[in-house]
């Protein structure tokens, strides 16, 4: 089905005429479609809205099945590929850390929180694909151009929503609203430039776009920034944005352990007074300290999850004074580096080799499946390199939840084609 196909179409073409799984389908697209309005209204609302997604498209393919006579609610069911094993080894690494942990309540803690969006978001890359609606590209424009009025208004307005519900009201508290749009950004923006009526979808873009401006997160900043570059490059120079991509995650990992020094050592003064606003001192002075905690367990890190509690356990009183400080803030503000203290380099080489697979298996994709794909990619990867804590659950829900709709709106040719769409 082409993306454009996905804009719009009566009721009885797009399945609501009383197909068996047509229902949970709609709601499934829903609720993903609800997903930027419920982060702007709560922002850690991410996992449950993903969970209910996922119940009901998982209802909607088994409702399907049953209507086709021996069919499998599994069939053509996902291949043992080098991204499937770098996926699953890196979740086995995960939970054995356990065994090791520096603080086993808090590994479980974290094994916990993450699990619930990431089965979620599995089920979803599995069979939204299959049976989203055709309206699926235009419910979440409409829902990510309310959402990011919300966040407009509300960071303009004082805050009026949280005030009137007595939260609380602080700029932050927007960062995560605008990154979930700017995950959301990408199928859309390619589903915009395929659409012959896209004016929904251009004023989702914009609101988007507003809307992270308007806000505190330079990090959605920076990650909206280095997006668009790599989609750009990708739109021109397919096989070299993926070589780009390739070597830049290539070169992260292969300095975490210096990652903190060696910005220590190469920015300028100047640097730290422009960013003085986004904390840039600080992240590096974060950034050093915990870079200092992972030389301590450099193969298999001090355990999952372990960097929220980091500064009180034994570890902190094996660095240098001047490092033990930062540990007490709860993250080391790098995606990257937080694998490497709570993984090791086992963890950065099962996490980089995946990267690799992933990159690797859209070789033969270009236009906007490449170049979306690609977009969402870079941001993920740019958010992590300066964001906060990597297993948190609304950051994994809403990282799928773009994925997912990528994968829906933007179907791969070498994947079979369902009755909705791409497999």
């Amino acid at each position: 089905m082409s993306a454009p196909a996905r804009l719009g179409g009566r009721a009885e073409e797009i399945g609501f005429a009383g197909s068996a799984g047509a229902w949970p389908a709609a709601l499934a697209a829903l609720l993903l479609a609800a997903m930027p309005v419920s982060m702007a209204l709560a922002n850690r609302s991410a996992p449950l809205v993903l969970a209910l997604a996922a119940v009901a498209a998982m209802a909607s393919q088994i409702g399907r099945a049953r209507a086709s006579a021996g069919a499998n609610v599994l069939r053509d069911g996902p291949a043992l590929t080098p991204l499937s094993v770098g996926i699953g080894a890196f979740v086995a690494l995960g939970i054995a850390s356990y065994g090791w942990s520096a603080d086993r309540a808090q590994t479980l803690r974290a094994l916990g929180e993450a699990a619930v969006p990431l089965i979620a978001g599995a089920v979803i890359l599995r069979f939204l694909p299959r049976v989203a609606p055709r309206w699926t590209g235009f419910g979440l424009a409409i829902g990510v151009i309310l959402g990011g009025l919300i966040c407009i208004g509300e960071l303009r307005l004082n805050m009026p929503i949280r005030n009137a519900f007595h939260l609380r009201a602080m700029e932050f508290e927007y960062n995560r609203p605008v990154l979930t749009l700017l995950a959301l950004f990408w199928p859309l923006a390619a589903l915009a430039v395929s659409a012959r009526r896209g004016v929904a979808l251009w004023l989702a873009l914009i609101s988007t776009t507003v809307a992270i401006w308007f806000s505190h997160s330079g990090t959605a900043m920076f990650a909206q920034v280095a997006s668009v570059l790599a989609a750009l490059l990708a739109w021109r120079f397919p096989r070299t944005a993926l070589a780009v991509a390739a070597l830049a995650v290539t070169i992260v990992f292969a300095s975490i352990f210096a990652f903190g020094d060696v910005a220590w050592r190469v920015l300028p003064d100047a640097t730290y007074d422009a960013l003085a606003w986004a904390h840039a001192a600080d992240r590096v002075e974060i950034w050093r300290s915990y870079g200092a905690a992972m030389l301590l367990h450099p193969l298999t890190g001090a355990g999952f999850g372990t960097s929220v509690t980091l500064g009180d356990t034994p570890i902190a009183g094996e660095v240098a004074s001047e490092f033990r400080h930062m540990l007490a803030v709860g993250h080391p503000h790098n995606g990257y580096l937080q694998i490497g203290v709570e993984l090791g380099m086992a963890g950065c080489i099962l996490a980089l080799a995946t990267t690799l697979a992933l990159l690797w298996s859209w070789r033969g994709l270009a236009g906007p499946a490449l170049w979306a794909r690609l977009g969402l990619f870079a941001m993920v990867a740019a958010t992590m390199l300066v964001g906060h804590g990597a297993w948190q659950a609304w950051w994994i829900a809403v990282v799928f939840a773009g994925a997912g709709l990528v994968r829906t709106l933007l179907p791969r040719s070498d994947v079979p084609q369902g009755p909705q769409g791409a497999a």
